[in-house]
């Protein structure tokens, strides 16, 4: 089996030896196509369920974004609670609330059901203010978030140094139901107890099409037919041309990382010594945390698709010194990038794209918890649960004006956005 070993996830996870690919044609109840977070816990209750359901992943287990994220787990939304009653209507806002709020809970309650060794901590993840308006904005983005049924907690400037080690940042916000995981090892885990559920997992197995048909779906995967009653579209920002108006309908952006090893343990003692990570108020946001092992590990958004450059590896320690000096000196050993998908209003997408044909995409940086619970919701969406009674909405596909030119707006807003924040507005 190989993993990028330019990751810190790849280096820390023991060898194993991946599911065989398709080897002829097959029919089941259900097709995931996508080894990622969302797959994986789709194809995981969908077996607890006893469907009969296969999952086809084109490279490895989470190869790609849910291997190679920061392992954060976040709850709830970006959108503050105001903005999704006032889109979304108080009963549907409300039932997304209680969803996404609780969507921390879910993963740690399946890692200690399936004793998934992940290393999972759950000290809370601080969103730091990074101007006096951003400090205003968690002050009131706290009481409204806790009004609504989340658990948060705002840190002024003396209890945001003591949290975190730094007085970079002049306030906080406390989410103290989140966490983190080693994110590769959660995947791989939520991979194991598929299989042990009844799934079927089948590694480098790319889909090259998928067919509605007369009472189900056909898949072309590696040049077999595949008939499913139902299929799951987890592929999120690597969906490409496999169902076009879906990749129309978001950009995709590098979310790109470094780390250090172990830190010496003077040094972790004086650095993010209450455990939570941060992440910050800005739209071009930087987040970092201190792994179980004493790593310091750092992220921000990159300039390739799926390699970290010279200038982002640069730009990223650079960060890092400026929120923690202490840092200056200090070696990174590891580094690396992935392709995220980010919508334009900060939410994920729910979808059913055809007759037996679904998809949820577009976590925006809050994909660990988020893609577990949304899988979930796809596992009872194909089992016939009724729209209406499911825990986020669904929606249609909505194609972004002047699609060609997304992703060239997509640069030209980062620039934008990266001259709000230099003027402090809060995110």
């Amino acid at each position: 089996m190989h993993f990028p070993t330019s990751t810190l996830w790849a280096a820390t996870t023991a060898a194993r030896s991946a599911t065989p690919p398709i080897t002829g044609p097959l029919s089941v109840d259900v097709a995931v196509i996508g080894g990622g977070f969302t797959g994986l816990s789709a194809a995981l209750h969908l077996a607890e369920s006893g469907v009969n359901v296969a999952l086809f992943e084109a490279s490895e287990i989470a190869h790609r974004a849910s291997g190679r994220n920061g392992g954060q787990v976040v709850p709830g939304f970006k959108p503050t609670p105001a903005a999704l009653i006032k889109r979304f209507g108080a009963e549907t806002a409300t039932r997304m609330m209680r969803f996404g709020y609780h969507s921390a809970d879910e993963l740690f309650e399946l890692v200690e059901r399936y004793k998934i060794d992940c290393s999972p901590t759950r000290d809370g993840w601080i969103q730091g203010a990074f101007s006096e308006a951003s400090a205003r904005y968690l002050q009131a983005r706290a009481q409204a978030i806790n009004n609504h049924g989340g658990d948060a907690q705002y840190l002024d400037r003396d209890a945001m140094a003591v949290a975190t080690g730094s007085k970079f940042w002049p306030a906080g916000l406390l989410e103290r139901r989140a966490g983190a995981v080693h994110p590769l090892a959660y995947a791989l885990g939520l991979a194991s107890a598929a299989l042990a559920c009844g799934a079927a997992i089948h590694e480098h197995s790319p889909v090259s099409a998928i067919t509605p048909v007369a009472g189900g779906v056909e898949l072309t995967v590696n040049g077999h037919i595949v008939r499913a009653k139902q299929v799951i579209l987890a592929t999120d920002a690597y969906t490409d041309r496999l169902w076009p108006s879906v990749a129309q309908s978001y950009v995709t952006v590098s979310s790109a990382q470094i780390a250090t090893d172990p830190l010496p343990a003077t040094l972790r003692e004086r650095i993010m010594s209450r455990g939570a990570g941060v992440s910050e108020t800005r739209k071009i946001t930087y987040y970092c945390r201190i792994d179980p092992d004493g790593r310091f590990v750092i992220g921000g958004r990159g300039h390739s698709a799926d390699t970290l450059d010279p200038a982002t590896r640069a730009q990223l320690q650079a960060a890092a010194i400026e929120r923690f000096p202490e840092l200056a000196g200090v070696d990174w050993v590891h580094g690396w990038a992935c392709r995220v998908g980010m919508t334009i209003d900060d939410l994920p997408r729910l979808h059913q794209l055809a007759d037996g044909v679904w998809t949820a995409y577009g976590y925006c940086g809050r994909g660990v918890a988020m893609g577990t619970a949304l899988g979930r919701v796809l596992a009872q969406a194909v089992r016939g649960c009724d729209v209406a009674q499911l825990e986020f909405p669904v929606t249609p596909v909505s194609r972004l004006p002047l699609y060609p030119a997304r992703q060239l707006g997509a640069a030209l807003a980062i620039s934008w956005y990266r001259l709000r924040d230099s003027l402090g507005y809060p995110a």
